[in-house]
């Protein structure tokens, strides 16, 4: 596995111009019902010493993705006040069920500097189908609810707004941003913050809780690249 760029190795950073290493997809090269173990998916997960500067592993577990069948929208939620066809897509996004590895990972410049947060990695294995509608769901709920809002016990609900940018990783991929533009949210809150979903036929990779764009991208191309690698071998 190569090293990964220095992108991010400092303090984070907003928006930036990047073309992140190119990730081969595996679409109508292999078997895309197969389904993955745990074990297997375990395997694809990035070693703590592969981000950018090194760090370390906080924490692993398995099968923690949709644990709770059905989601509530009931008063309150951030997710409420969408409208009609953004809430139906929500549903439907919280009947899937898949099997699962995810990680917490602190890089070493976060830990010196104190406070600035754990990056979670997720891998999941669904059939080439079901991830395909999992993507066409988050870019539908991105696309009819931008704006979403969550109570505070200190003062008024913080906004967060949501946009989904496509980007060229694997099979399919995209950039999601958010942020709060609330004058009273916390510092951390304002600036954006960066998830990247990438579809390796059936299996979705996730990295998410990225201050740096550029640093989300190269870490996640090499994630999905590993998956790749170690998941469909012979693609």
């Amino acid at each position: 596995m190569a090293a990964l760029s220095a992108a991010g190795c400092g303090p984070d950073t907003d928006d930036r111009d990047v073309t992140a290493p190119h990730v081969s997809g595996v679409d109508g090269s292999g078997d895309l019902t197969l389904l993955f173990t745990e074990t297997q998916l375990e395997k694809a997960l990035l070693d703590a010493n592969e981000l950018p500067g090194g760090g370390r592993q906080v924490s692993k577990d398995r099968g923690t993705f949709n644990q709770v069948a059905g989601q509530s929208l009931e008063e309150g939620d951030r997710w409420a006040d969408c409208p009609t066809g953004a809430k139906n897509d929500l549903l439907e996004l919280s009947t899937f069920r898949a099997r699962s590895v995810v990680q917490q990972l602190l890089p070493s410049y976060r830990e010196q500097a104190a406070g600035r947060g754990t990056l979670t990695e997720t891998v999941l294995s669904m059939t080439e189908v079901r991830a395909n509608r999992y993507f066409e769901l988050k870019r539908a709920i991105y696309k009819g609810c931008p704006k979403t809002a969550v109570d505070s016990e200190a003062g008024p609900p913080q906004t967060y707004r949501y946009t989904a940018e496509d980007v060229e990783l694997g099979d399919d991929a995209f950039v999601e941003k958010s942020e709060s533009r609330d004058t009273d949210a916390d510092p951390a809150d304002r600036g954006p913050s960066y998830e990247i979903y990438v579809r390796i036929g059936g299996v979705i990779v996730t990295s998410g809780g990225w201050k740096d764009r550029d640093a989300a991208l190269t870490a996640t191309a090499t994630a999905a690249k590993k998956a790749r690698t170690m998941l469909y071998p012979d693609s």
